[in-house]
């Protein structure tokens, strides 16, 4: 029998399962080429006993996981000022801010700079400030990728038998999308990405309309599509900690 969890180091949420075999005397541990995390689990263990492994083993998780010696820094926090920079579909673009009277800062682009209009009181940087800056910031991402990311996704799925499989946008925990209940679910903070990794995401999730694992043959149809595609997700695996506001 097997069971779908979530295990946190910090803030970092790394789904796994737990398959419970007769006969076995160890939790074993396996990350495989998708990079998703499996449990084989003793049947009298319990999911506190799993658990403890998975302290004992974190560093060794997250450096297979995500691999944190590679791992691109996560930048450092924003105030949302005058020339700092944006991220957008993998380039960065100069940040302007500029006192208006707008009642809610309220982000615009023009294809070169990132226009961000701001109330006199929100201008400084103090920590409310700050954050209604960051909510019209994100509030123009989720946006963008509402736009951008279902119509790029939908190009790909007649080419993978998958007509008709819904595409949204949102924040799937822990992961960059996620094919469920005959739909597939991107995460918004890949409109930062370069649209190649896009790609990569959409054709991944939507290839499991098809195959539920993660088998050659769905290896092969997404391949079939990218063949580069181990590039592009290691690309991701490396570069994901950037790709946030």
């Amino acid at each position: 029998m097997t069971h779908a969890y979530q295990y946190h180091i910090g803030q970092t949420v790394v789904p796994y399962e737990i398959t419970w075999c007769e006969g076995r005397e160890t939790v074993g541990l396996r990350i495989d080429e998708s990079m998703e995390m499996e449990v084989r689990a003793p049947m009298e263990a319990t999911v506190s006993d799993v658990e403890s492994v998975l302290d004992e083993r974190k560093d060794w998780i997250l450096e297979k996981l995500y691999g944190l010696g590679e791992q691109a820094d996560t930048p450092r926090g924003k105030e949302f000022l005058s020339g700092e920079k944006l991220r957008y579909r993998g380039r960065q673009y100069r940040l302007r801010v500029v006192e208006t009277g707008s009642q809610s800062p309220e982000l615009s682009f023009d294809g070169d700079t990132f226009t961000l209009e701001v109330h006199r009181f929100d201008a400084p940087d103090d920590e409310v400030s700050v954050r209604r800056k960051r909510e019209a910031v994100v509030d123009w991402y989720r946006g963008r990728s509402e736009e951008e990311l279902p119509e790029r996704a939908e190009r790909f799925a007649p080419k993978l038998g998958a007509e008709g499989v819904s595409v949204g946008v949102g924040e799937p925990e822990g992961r960059w999308g996620e094919y469920k209940d005959g739909g597939v679910l991107l995460n918004w903070r890949l409109v930062l990405a370069p649209v190649r990794i896009q790609d990569y995401v959409a054709v991944h999730e939507l290839a499991h309309a098809s195959h539920d694992e993660h088998s050659a043959s769905f290896w092969n149809a997404v391949g079939s599509l990218l063949p580069d595609y181990e590039d592009r997700r290691e690309w991701l695996r490396i570069n994901g900690n950037s790709l946030t506001v």
